[in-house]
């Protein structure tokens, strides 16, 4: 679902990337700054993919509730048909009513039809043969009780007013297609941002440059195939207190660094999606320290790679 929408927001921080490399390159006349807002907004819980989801899980719970009360409209439906045939029987006008109520209901809409039909009828029936009483399908079962199950559904106009799942569901749908609309759009913007922002920056550098390199390393097409396994390259301790590695994934283009350091009981993440390939780090008090990557692009993440040890002096 969000394959194209994760690979636009990752092109759009190669963007930002080469534009903090390169001063001359702005494409469409934007800063780093606003490209980073661009990327910013399309991570956050309450950007175009964060509202997307939000609107999906409110809509899941609502269908979710409105069918389990419809399954219960049906089951007492089912219960309450045959009983009410089965007093009438010997009314011959009430029998040929009840007859004619609905008993196939496949879908949602066609229960509430069913239990709205029964309620109806349930109404205007007289008091069974032999009986000084309304009808009850048992005790605890009489119109009242019956129509409970519909207000459930239908919700009550007040005062006071009571929605009900019904009305939710339908709210949490028009919700969610009002988000999955502004999910497609800032896909389309990213995309057509990042399209044009290649088009400006390889007619700007010409080909065989430093800042053409930086401006090809840019995607320019989703993943056909996961990452690969990560491997680590060139770890060292350059000076007191720092470690330095490369690493790399067949396919990847983005990774996660994890650090072990003597003090810690596990992995720590220490660098998270980033577009670089260099892990540098200083500061760091003498000892052992343990490192592993992963890769990753728009399919998911690689296998880890093996566990890289480096002594910090």
């Amino acid at each position: 679902m969000f394959e194209n929408y994760v690979f636009e927001t990752l092109r759009l921080r190669y963007i930002k990337a080469a534009m903090d490399a390169i001063a001359a390159y702005r494409p469409d006349g934007k800063t780093p700054a606003e490209v980073q807002a661009m990327v910013a907004n399309a991570t956050s819980p309450t950007g175009p993919r964060g509202v997307y989801e939000s609107a999906y899980a409110t809509l899941q719970l609502a269908q979710g509730e409105y069918d389990e009360d419809i399954a219960e409209l049906h089951g007492v439906c089912v219960q309450v048909y045959p009983i009410m045939k089965s007093r009438y029987r010997t009314d011959a006008g009430s029998t040929s009513a009840i007859n004619s109520l609905p008993t196939q209901d496949e879908t949602g809409t066609e229960t509430f039809t069913r239990g709205k039909a029964i309620s109806t009828l349930w109404g205007k029936l007289p008091n069974p043969p032999g009986s000084a009483t309304p009808f009850k399908a048992w005790d605890t079962m009489g119109l009242t009780e019956f129509n409970a199950f519909l207000t459930a559904i239908e919700g009550t106009a007040g005062p006071p007013v009571v929605e009900g799942t019904l009305a939710a569901k339908a709210s949490a749908e028009s919700a969610f297609q009002v988000a999955e609309g502004a999910l497609h759009k800032a896909e389309q913007d990213m995309g057509d941002f990042a399209t044009n922002a290649l088009i400006q920056g390889r007619g700007q550098f010409p080909e065989g440059t430093p800042n053409r390199e930086v401006i090809d390393a840019i995607p320019t097409a989703p993943a056909t195939q996961p990452p690969g396994q990560a491997v680590i390259t060139n770890a060292s301790s350059p000076a007191a207190g720092a470690a330095h590695f490369d690493y790399d994934a067949p396919h990847s283009t983005s990774w996660d660094v994890f650090r072990k350091g003597p003090a810690d009981a596990d992995f720590v993440k220490v660098a998270n999606d980033v577009i670089v390939k260099t892990y540098d780090a200083t500061g760091l008090p003498a000892g052992a320290y343990d490192f592993k990557v992963i890769g990753r692009n728009s399919k998911g993440d690689g296998p880890v790679s093996a566990v890289t040890t480096i002594t910090v002096a």
